[in-house]
């Protein structure tokens, strides 16, 4: 049986669109993915090379590696250097110009924030110990984000060669970020995501208790259904060919019920992450956005944040061609940008 939530749903503007409370129906859990062939390798034309410590196989520098996981550390902490500070953060001063003050390094915590059409960035109001003063959020370092964090992403240029983006995968799945890589060949690059944590990670609101009761119900998979109105917005917004088998109907939590929830791969999830899923409820309220957009052979998708999923990109499928089975992970994803 699946355990549903209803659904406000933002794809990708913030749709306000409530849904009515739904029983889960039975359902077989299946799989569907290409399996590879082996092929056969080419004989070689001389002989090979000892391998060294690491049998020759080839591993980042020990300084890369930590260069790149302490940008993923930055965006897990809500630290990363292109946050604007928040109300409660506390903030330490990295003045770009001139430092007549002597601002530089001073630490406070942020009282206000104020956008004026003057300025670029906004301008902070933050307690020093010189005093309070107002400073351009351009100038400020955050050194310790106020909880919970809002939602954040990070983008790596398109330099990163493919062993690196395969270490910020790992990462991302170890700090329980969401990682995708978008472009083919020289134009391929990552980006790491942050969900909204605590009460707006799970973009849930309370509702009446679901009918469907888990100690007598055996529960395949939990997720979330869009509402008519959710659904029908994320059809205007994405162009499906004629013909093809429009879907839009959920985006799928983890395997097994919201209250002991099961990972869906062989990934190791991060324990926080299952915990994050066992506070949900069915028929609670929860709120989607759009942050990618991937279109295959046969298969339409886009990419979700808003509600803590097990799935490594969690995602609504839109459509598929006729006959065939929805194959979502080898799809090439990009950013979302609605027309």
């Amino acid at each position: 049986m699946a355990e549903a939530m209803d659904t406000v749903a933002a794809f990708p503007d913030a749709w306000d669109a409530k849904g009515k409370g739904v029983k889960g129906g039975k359902g077989k859990r299946q799989q569907h993915g290409d399996q590879g062939r082996k092929g056969k390798g080419g004989k070689g034309g001389g002989k090979g090379g000892k391998g060294g410590k690491n049998g020759g196989k080839e591993e980042l520098p020990t300084e890369r590696k930590d260069e790149l996981e302490a940008q993923l550390i930055a965006l897990s902490r809500g630290t990363e250097s292109s946050a604007t500070p928040r109300v409660g953060d506390l903030v330490e001063v990295k003045v770009l110009g001139s430092d007549p003050q002597e601002l530089q390094g001073q630490m406070g915590p942020v009282l206000g924030i104020a956008s004026l059409p003057s300025l670029a960035t906004p301008a902070i109001t933050v307690r020093l110990p010189s005093g309070e003063t107002s400073v351009s959020a351009s100038e400020l370092r955050i050194v310790e984000a106020q909880r919970p964090l809002p939602e954040g992403s990070l983008s790596f240029p398109k330099s990163l060669t493919g062993m690196e983006r395969k270490f910020v995968h790992s990462v991302c799945e170890r700090l329980g970020l969401i990682s995708q890589s978008f472009g083919k060949g020289d134009d391929r690059y990552i980006t790491a995501f942050r969900p909204a944590e605590g009460s707006g990670s799970s973009g849930c609101e309370p509702s009446a208790p679901s009918p469907c009761s888990p100690s007598t119900t055996v529960i395949d998979v939990s997720g979330v259904k869009l509402d008519d109105e959710s659904k029908r917005a994320l059809l205007d917004a994405v162009v499906v060919p004629e013909g093809w088998v429009s879907s839009a109907e959920r985006m799928v939590v983890c395997h097994g019920s919201f209250q002991k929830p099961k990972q869906m791969d062989h990934r190791s999830v991060v324990p926080d992450l299952l915990n994050e899923i066992a506070t949900l409820r069915p028929g609670s309220t929860a709120s989607l956005r759009v942050v990618t957009v991937a279109r295959g052979e046969n298969t339409i998708a886009v990419g979700v944040l808003g509600v803590p999923s097990a799935d490594r990109n969690p995602h609504v499928l839109v459509a598929t061609s006729p006959g065939a089975h929805a194959v979502v992970k080898d799809l090439h994803w990009k950013p979302w940008s609605p027309s």
